[in-house]
């Protein structure tokens, strides 16, 4: 469990450094304050250790205390005094230590305030009410999530989305990096017995290379995997400027043959024989724009070129077995750890297992069975990222004892160790590399945990095929599914997060083909509602188009009838013209002769044909409104 007050100690222990003070100035600072917070006025060189421990929650090694006291408080600033074993400090001697409280104080306000909102936001996601334990174990998470430490997949993938939500409010991500660079800044005095031998690398190492760190090396894994690689690169390369290649890159032949065989598979994909595995990153980089066999022989020329250009070498040593006392693969250890497996219900891969314990025999070899001391002292390390070869290489079963150097580590851990003992904490004018930056670890830690959901889904719908319960054409709407939701942890950004960490959550391929049948679905129905749609707009439009027919039928007879009304008009007008005009000695037969004669008068400026064509056009005209 990770103290509480070191949490905030390390934070505080980085905000010293920024005030251009060296490591032992920090410590009489420290020393200065724990020793009025307990108002301890004299001791010996251990209760000053333990004062230390008490106050800020440090572990500082009794030879660094007892360096800073001699050094620091009594020749420098000669505020304590020695005899017979015990420091004093006199009462007109203590100092004024006000002001390393009030940033203590606001250190931890501003954390408390931060733990508050990440309580807050594991409430608003989760199912239920947080209760007061589950809280204490997030707070816990956070605290080990921040110190590279273990903690559960369901905490860290939320940890790591909260932070990736705040990245952008002021002073967030500062706080939480001052808590890394602080942390190890203090692990590297924690481990250090000798301060003054800071500011080079004085011992030899060889790392050995796994393979994902030689895809790092090329950027196939993406950009930001690249840079951490590139920060661990650069450090490597200082320490051998100071002394001439102490430390080498190097790569077994297993490695070799892993991106040998890396590279056949995606010709293979190329060639269409063999399906893409979508949690594959780097293969995924590999085929993307790739259309020939060649164009995958050019990618792997590249990556051996970039790793010569490193001077990353092949390891030429095959036989590691002349000395049976460095081995340290057995088929009794295999079984006993697959057995344990199996009690804690945990996966096993009995391949992946033996694969790491073949390297720890390598470097068990090369190290002729010596582990104990600091990382300067062993002289070889497996370099991994595999989670399991971590798992395999901290077990009680394969590490000597708690104070042994196991025989893999990851690459932060290096990229640290190598920035502390470089003294390259100690400068305002040199960036911190990616690995001490808390967003880059939120990045990593989703793009692995979305990545194995992937793999699992993608190893279950292998299942699935070739036990026939899945079609080809589910398959291959479930493995473009996946591939869409593989991810890089450059791709985890703020807008992205929370639909990227969905994928988590899911029962497997299932979730896929239900969207596929859902989209289908919605596509059936929304194509009978089209045609429906399309049914109902022809029977409106008929029936208007029949309606608008009779209106313009009325219409039309309207107008005839008053056509017809308006000539019988002028017929009868034409009668009472005449009328008017005849004389009493007109016969009738000869006013019907009149009346005849008057209209056809008329007649000729009448033209039917017009009239009915005209007709006709209104008609029509009427109808199409």
């Amino acid at each position: 469990m990770v103290d509480k007050k070191l949490i905030a100690s390390v934070a505080l222990f980085r905000g010293l450094y920024d005030q251009d003070r060296d490591i032992y100035d920090v410590i009489a600072a420290l020393l200065k304050a724990a020793i009025v917070f307990e108002k301890k006025w004299a001791f010996n060189t251990t209760e000053a250790s333990h004062l230390l421990e008490s106050t800020f929650g440090f572990q500082i090694p009794e030879a660094v205390v007892s360096t800073t006291l001699r050094n620091r408080l009594k020749k420098k600033e000669g505020i304590v005094t020695f005899e017979n074993g015990t420091y004093s400090l006199a009462e007109e001697s203590v100092p004024d230590t006000s002001q390393l409280e009030e940033e203590l104080r606001s250190t931890r306000a501003v954390q408390d305030r931060i733990i508050d909102d990440l309580l807050s936001y594991f409430e608003k996601h989760s199912p239920k009410s947080i209760d007061e334990q589950e809280q204490q174990s997030i707070r816990e998470s956070f605290g080990a999530f921040l110190l590279d430490e273990k903690v559960s997949p369901e905490h860290s993938g939320r940890i790591s989305s909260y932070i990736i939500t705040k990245q952008s409010e002021d002073g967030f991500q500062e706080s939480l990096d001052a808590i890394r660079e602080g942390y190890v800044i203090y692990n590297g005095i924690r481990y250090s017995s000798d301060l003054s031998r800071l500011g080079t690398w004085i011992t030899e190492l060889t790392i050995y290379l796994d393979t994902e760190h030689l895809f790092n090396a090329a950027g196939f894994n993406g950009e930001l995997y690249k840079q951490l690689f590139d920060d661990f690169y650069k450090l490597v390369r200082e320490a051998n400027r100071a002394k001439k290649k102490s430390i080498k890159l190097k790569y077994f032949y297993e490695s070799k043959a892993e991106v040998d065989n890396f590279f056949h598979v995606a010709e293979l994909i190329i060639r269409r024989e063999v399906r893409l595995n979508p949690s594959k990153p780097a293969m995924v980089s590999i085929v993307t724009g790739s259309k020939t066999t060649s164009d995958i022989v050019q990618r792997k020329a590249l990556l051996f070129s970039e790793l010569n250009k490193r001077n990353i070498t092949l390891e030429t040593k095959e036989d590691f077995y002349d000395e049976p006392e460095y081995v340290v693969e057995s088929t009794d250890l295999i079984e006993t750890l697959k057995l344990q497996a199996k009690k804690d219900d945990r996966p096993f891969d009995e391949d992946a297992c033996s694969a790491a314990l073949k390297m720890f025999t390598k470097i068990n070899y090369f190290r002729q069975g010596k582990s104990i001391g600091p990382l300067e002292a062993v002289g070889h390390i497996f370099l991994s990222g595999k989670s399991y070869t971590q798992f395999l290489a901290f077990h009680p079963l394969i590490r000597q004892d708690e104070n042994s150097i196991p025989f893999a580590t990851y690459l932060d851990f290096l990229t640290n160790r190598f920035w502390f003992v470089l003294k390259k904490g100690l400068s305002k004018d040199v960036s911190s590399p990616r690995s001490l930056s808390v967003i880059a670890k939120a990045q990593v830690v989703i793009a692995a945990q979305i990545n194995h959901s992937v793999s699992e889904q993608y190893a279950e719908m292998v299942k699935q095929i070739d036990s026939g319960n899945m079609t080809i054409e589910e398959a291959q709407y479930v493995n473009h599914e996946l591939r869409s939701k593989t991810a890089t942890p450059e791709e985890i950004t703020t807008e992205s997060v929370e639909d990227r960490m969905q994928i988590l959550g899911y029962e497997g391929f299932e979730v896929h083909l239900r969207e596929k049948s859902r989209l289908e679905q919605d596509s059936r129905e929304g194509a009978a509602a089209k045609q429906e749609l399309a049914k109902f707009v022809a029977q409106r439009v008929d029936r208007k188009r029949i309606a608008t027919g009779r209106k313009a039928t009325a219409k039309v007879i309207l107008l005839s009838v008053g056509l017809l009304s308006l000539a019988g008009l002028v017929l009868w007008f034409s009668f009472l013209l005449v009328e008017q005009l005849r004389s009493d000695s007109d016969s009738p037969l000869t006013i019907v002769a009149l009346v005849v004669s008057a209209s056809s008068l008329l007649i000729p400026l009448i033209k039917l044909k017009k009239i009915l064509g005209w007709l006709g056009d209104k008609h029509s005209d009427w109808s199409n409104l």
